[in-house]
């Protein structure tokens, strides 16, 4: 561990000198140094040690979604517990937006000191790793303590780096964790193969939370509900350029079919020149303007077929309007949310790039995903989508993908049950 010893001084030091011209660095370690002067001072010296903590690390805003109806479900079965969120990333401790009874700390750097420091003043009751940010001596210093420490919604792979030589030591470690939560049964299997003997199949929470935004009402801003259901909507959630141009180019040779229905597109990039580009592109491609959102949010013209929804937080609950979803990123560094379509009913598309997301393969396997990886691929995907429904009726191949995100949500009670 000494190799790893010095990678995480070199990391610090490589923060501090980042942090001299990139504000993202900068944030990282200001909240740093901030746990670290609070651990030093003495972390609850400004308010009542709560009676019974739960630590749950989590690395960004993703891991949190992810950790917060683990959380629910924990305070639900005691009113005495206090949970206590830990993130490594300024997006996930900067958006986290927590409930009554929780608060949020950014990790110190992955060092013996530093995690004795905050054992010793959390003084945790359970400790949970969500998804794969295992840090080794907070971890080893957690079991030595006989402290319980659960890793839940893992996910793992024949090539996983902890079944290779340099993952050995992480390996030995998680095999004393009290258990570990995959995501699915193949999952569980791999682990099994590589003698990871305490995992269990616990699910995917991110079905969990997009499950319950189903059942929960719109909170759309009703100009925009009424123009998403006035006609059957294709929606490009979280776009590339890749998938722009993909749309776009399948309507320049299907020109028949807009006219019957309409195009929301969710830029994964919301800045005025990427959405002005995205209009000129439109005009130029399939003669058709695209308006902005933010421009016409109060009046949305009813003959509008191409809308560009430049705010953050709609994207999620404009699938529940939709009919077909084009989910993006796949083209590039990796696939975006495609469960939050899936929940609400919509057969989804994507491109290539999904090895890191599972629950690609399992609407692939379903029937409800369509991985593609050119134009020629999309537009068959795409055209066979159109072709299968009936307009003002949900996609028949909607309702595979709301069965599969029923079934994949994470049995949290089973897990809460074990800490009882």
């Amino acid at each position: 561990m000494r190799v790893y010893d010095v990678a995480m001084r070199c990391y610090a030091m490589g923060i501090r000198l980042l942090s001299l011209w990139n504000a993202k660095a900068k944030r990282l370690r200001d909240g740093q140094r901030e746990s670290r002067a609070r651990l030093k001072e003495g972390w609850w010296k400004d308010g009542v040690v709560p009676k019974e903590l739960i630590w749950i690390h989590c690395a960004s805003l993703g891991e949190f979604e992810m950790a917060k109806p683990i959380a629910a479900a924990l305070q639900a079965a005691s009113s005495q517990r206090h949970i206590l969120f830990t993130f490594f990333s300024p997006s996930g401790y900067e958006h986290s937006k927590l409930e009554l009874n929780q608060s949020k700390a950014y990790l110190p750097l992955d060092s013996r000191g530093s995690a004795q420091r905050c054992l010793e003043q959390w003084n945790p009751s359970t400790v949970i790793f969500i998804r794969y940010d295992f840090w080794y001596h907070f971890i080893q210093q957690t079991l030595l303590r006989n402290i319980p420490c659960y890793a839940l919604g893992v996910s793992i792979t024949p090539q996983h780096w902890l079944f290779k030589p340099l993952g050995k030591p992480w390996l030995q470690l998680l095999q004393k964790l009290n258990a570990i939560g995959v995501i699915n049964a193949k999952m569980h299997q791999i682990a099994v193969e590589n003698n990871l003997n305490n995992t269990f199949v616990f699910g995917d929470t991110k079905f969990n939370r997009a499950v319950q935004r189903t059942l929960q009402p719109s909170a759309l801003p009703i100009e925009l509900q009424n123009w998403l259901t006035q006609k059957p909507t294709l929606v490009l959630g979280s776009a590339w350029q890749p998938e722009i141009n993909l749309i776009l180019h399948f309507f320049q040779k299907n020109p028949e079919i807009l006219p019957h229905g309409q195009i929301l597109i969710a830029p994964h990039n919301i800045n005025n020149n990427f959405c002005e580009a995205i209009q000129n592109q439109c005009l130029e491609t399939i003669n058709t303007q695209a308006l902005r959102f933010s421009e016409c949010s109060k009046n949305i013209p009813t003959n509008t077929h191409i809308l560009i929804l430049d705010s953050i937080g709609l994207l999620a609950e404009s699938y529940r309007f939709g009919t077909i979803a084009v989910i993006g990123g796949a083209f590039g560094k990796g696939l975006h949310n495609t469960i939050e379509a899936a929940a609400f009913g919509l057969p989804i598309i994507f491109g290539p790039k999904h090895n890191k997301f599972p629950e690609a393969d399992q609407f692939i396997q379903a029937g409800c995903g369509f991985s593609v990886k050119n134009q020629s691929e999309f537009d068959n995907a795409l055209l066979q989508l159109f072709q299968s429904f009936s307009p003002n009726q949900p996609h028949p191949i909607g309702q595979i993908a709301k069965n599969v995100a029923q079934n994949q949500q994470a049995n949290i009670i089973a897990f809460c049950e074990r800490l009882s």
